[in-house]
């Protein structure tokens, strides 16, 4: 028995085959040299460390692959598989670098609790359910705290479009008693589509509380299948659009449509590695016949071979050799290529853009753009003002829907970062003008009292609705006296 098939049997054995990647509908894809979106990168031999039968996965280094059953031919896989799209992320450096620079800037945030009018609340603990959310915040779980949590269920959202979140909590206790959450892997997690749920439900006014989006969730892991109830898991999305696989539930990832691009980095940056590992003939070595020779006569086979050994003591490398000494004339021709001739620098740095344009990050922060002190700064505060922040609001706002807070919301601040303290000032200087403005104005008897404070954003005072000179009479002496003394 081959070595790939003791491993095929012993994987199985293990039960990894189907249930580590969860869905079983997934295409099958051959991930050997040129067929494959991710070109010879897939030819790794460790690949079989993922556990699975899926068609693409190589067994050995000349290009053999799993087969799922009798007669199945592989098949092309885009980046619209999850399992392609976690390939992305590995092997496609710039993509998951991309990823990873918007998960270690969105972990900037603080953690924060607001009330209903926006105001931060400075004494939270002496609210009991907001006093349990952040010490469940500050240890999530045993194995990860709240910055390596946040991380990963960032890197996650971004790499497949969504991430499921496991809330474990004590039957029957409300949300805000949450003991521990867990961020899912898509690839290990499939939701189960409630097929019943139909919009129409809504209009007729008949629709049933009961009845969810998602009935629940299939966990699949070391051969082991474990089912989450709906209400126990929340869906932190990162896509927009839904998925029709999933009858439009489940958000697309923003790295589906993204094949070429990829594709493109990946086969520049192997073109490179070849170039500088495996460039292949420089040249030819030949005999040089002279007029005073009496003539010359072809290598012998096992002459070429030595001829080989010994050329490979030369090369660029620091234990090589860089001239050849020969006893006999030698003519040298010259076999050149210009390797900018395949402007895969270029390619790279085109497919980057593309990537940075549809993940909102700004491509000046990606190395190799020479951007300037000022473009960086600008660029920081637009990837906060544009993605990060509008981010963390859909998030959180997920976080305060599971734990039912009417009267509170979770928000993360990001007022202390650098790149967005020159707006903050500004915003203070416009709010001062502001509110020396509406003082003018309620002075001179152009506004209300109430229409002042609405308009900095305070709730109205019964009875309040007066102007300045009714205030005056009202009030107004009573102020005077305390002021003064008089």
């Amino acid at each position: 028995m081959s070595k790939a098939s003791k491993l095929r049997n012993e994987v199985s054995k293990r039960g990894i085959y189907d249930d580590f990647f969860g869905n079983k509908n997934n295409s099958s894809v051959n991930l050997s040299g040129s067929k494959s979106l991710l070109g010879s990168l897939a030819k790794s031999g460790y690949s079989y460390t993922l556990g699975t039968a899926r068609d693409f996965i190589p067994v050995d280094s000349s290009g053999g692959i799993m087969m799922s059953g009798q007669g199945a031919e592989p098949s092309f896989m885009t980046l619209d598989s999850k399992l392609m799209q976690a390939w992305a992320y590995r092997y496609c450096m710039p993509l998951g670098a991309i990823i990873d620079k918007l998960a270690e800037a969105d972990t900037n945030g603080i953690l924060k609790f607001t009330d209903s009018n926006g105001y931060v609340i400075k004494n939270f603990r002496k609210i009991p359910a907001l006093s349990r959310i952040n010490n469940l915040f500050n240890n999530p779980n045993p194995y990860q705290t709240w910055d390596e949590f946040n991380n990963e269920q960032i890197v996650t959202a971004k790499i497949f479009g969504y991430c499921p979140v496991l809330a474990v909590r004590p039957s029957g206790m409300h949300s805000t008693y949450t003991k521990y959450m867990f961020n899912l892997n898509p690839i290990n997690v499939t939701p189960v589509i409630n097929r019943e749920f139909n919009i129409i439900d809504f209009y007729d006014e008949v629709y049933d509380n009961d009845k969810s989006l998602i009935k629940e969730w299939i966990y699949s892991y070391m051969g082991r299948q474990y089912s989450f109830k709906s209400e126990d898991v929340l869906l932190v999305r990162d896509g927009i659009v839904g998925d029709c696989n999933y009858g439009g539930v489940m958000p697309v990832s923003k790295i589906c449509g993204t094949d070429y691009w990829v594709s493109n980095i990946v086969a520049a940056m192997e073109a490179d590695n070849v170039l500088l590992k495996k460039k292949g003939p420089l040249g030819v070595f030949s005999y040089d016949p002279k007029p005073d020779m009496a003539g010359w006569e072809p290598l012998t086979p096992t002459q070429k071979d030595e001829l080989q050994q010994e050329l490979g003591n030369y090369g660029l490398s620091l234990g090589q050799l860089q001239y050849i000494i020969s006893k006999v004339p030698i003519k040298w021709n010259s076999m050149s290529f210009n390797a900018r001739d395949l402007m895969t620098k270029e390619t790279v740095r085109q497919g980057i853009d593309g990537l940075c344009d549809r993940f909102g990050y700004p491509a000046e922060l990606m190395s190799g753009k020479n951007a300037t002190y000022e473009n960086r700064s600008s660029a920081e505060k637009f990837l906060y003002q544009s993605n990060v922040i509008p981010f963390s609001k859909r998030r959180t706002r997920v976080f305060t829907s599971f734990f039912e807070l009417t009267e509170y919301s979770i928000i993360l601040d990001y007022d202390h970062v650098a790149s967005l303290q020159e707006d903050i000032l500004r915003a203070g200087e416009a709010s001062k003008y502001e509110a020396e403005g509406l003082e003018i104005e309620w002075k001179n008897g152009m506004i209300t009292w109430n229409d002042w404070q609405l308009s900095r954003g305070r709730d109205s005072v019964a009875g309040m609705d007066i102007y300045y000179n009714e205030w005056l009479k009202k009030y107004g002496q009573e102020t005077i006296k305390k002021e003064t003394g008089k």
